[in-house]
């Protein structure tokens, strides 16, 4: 039997009931959602009582401030705890806080579940290690893909040392993002529109080109009813173009990428500059030409594409620009989702990368 199958029967060691592990788990993810804490993890955890009692539930706010664990650890008379639902290992090593493991330990905690082992390789299995040398029963693996998509700039940025790259595209049925004119507005409802700020908030940075920039002069700030979290910081990729004064994102401390010469923008070393900054996911929202580059780059990970309820039943200025020679340059994708959005469709998928 499976390490899941295991974990339901050692459970009831603890009188925690075997039906309800998921549900904590859920519970624990759930904590989290209203969290920004990048570059560090989401992280959620539920305290419960020997006799199975929620007794704290607790999330890790943003950097500097104490670990979902320990913020739980606080919140009761540690002496009735006895079972720690965490959503990612535990960390042993000092950061801007203490370990959490050493809270956990020194709380008297029997039992820890946790979601998915932190692949930053300071923790990467040693927060199991040291609880289970100080007698603690530690089982892992509950929800990881839950846990995992919960966050998953965070892991793609620990793995990789880069961000995690969306290519958010709008455009008509047949493929066009514009009209010869240059007009765009609008090819999408305002019902797309407002799940396109919803992408725009669960990403640090949002790409943009100096054409759009230029051109539309846009604030790339998530405008939601409700929304508190911080704003995507803004990069430009001028490449040898001069940027006007008085534009939106140059009060909103941009970092912009030039080039000298004739030369233009490398992805590769854009999104690898990114990823040293601690920035775990990022946005690219036009125009077509970033878009095209950064595609052909090898760079993007995920595509979110909205099909405006129209057609174009013309040329004007294609989505994604350029040659498609033969069937052996198209990238393969995997179509991860396909949802109505107002009257429109929205298509996420991801990349493919050989290797």
């Amino acid at each position: 039997m499976g390490e899941r199958g295991r974990l339901m029967r050692r459970v009831g060691d603890n009188q925690v009931a075997s039906t309800s592990v998921d549900e904590l788990m859920r519970q624990a993810i759930a904590a989290t959602r209203s969290t920004y804490p990048h570059p560090n993890p989401r992280v959620g955890a539920v305290l419960l009582s020997p006799h199975g009692d929620v007794l704290a539930v607790s999330a890790h706010e943003s950097p500097g401030q104490p670990h979902a664990e320990v913020l739980a650890l606080n919140l009761v008379d540690v002496d009735s705890a006895a079972v720690l639902v965490v959503t990612l290992e535990p960390c042993s090593h000092h950061g801007r806080t203490p370990p959490c493991t050493e809270a956990i330990i020194q709380a008297g905690i029997t039992r820890v579940i946790v979601g998915a082992t932190d692949p930053d390789r300071r923790v990467s299995g040693n927060g199991i290690k040291r609880l289970r040398e100080a007698g603690i029963d530690v089982s892992v693996g509950v929800l990881h893909d839950e846990v995992v998509a919960n966050d998953p700039g965070y892991f793609h940025h620990r793995a990789s040392g880069i961000p995690r790259v969306t290519l958010k595209l709008a455009a008509t049925l047949d493929g066009q993002s514009g009209a010869q004119d240059g007009t765009s507005k609008w090819i999408t409802s305002p019902e797309a529109r407002e799940d396109a700020h919803r992408l725009r908030s669960e990403n640090d940075v949002i790409i943009v080109g100096a054409g759009t920039v230029v051109a539309d002069d846009p604030a790339l700030t998530v405008r939601l009813d409700g929304f508190e979290g911080p704003q995507p910081r803004p990069v430009i990729i001028a490449g040898t173009r001069t940027l006007p004064t008085g534009l939106q994102l140059l009060n909103r401390d941009p970092i912009i990428y030039k080039a000298g010469g004739s030369q233009t923008v490398d992805p590769v070393k854009v999104v690898k500059d990114l990823g040293q900054r601690g920035i775990v996911s990022a946005m690219i929202e036009g125009g077509p030409s970033i878009a095209a580059s950064f595609l052909a780059a090898g760079v993007v990970d995920q595509i979110v594409w909205y099909i405006g309820a129209k057609l174009a039943a013309g040329t004007g200025i294609p989505a994604l620009p350029g040659d498609f020679a033969t069937m052996a340059d198209a990238t393969d994708i995997t179509i991860d989702h396909v949802d109505r959005v107002g009257p429109d469709v929205k298509i996420s998928a991801t990349i493919s990368k050989e290797g």
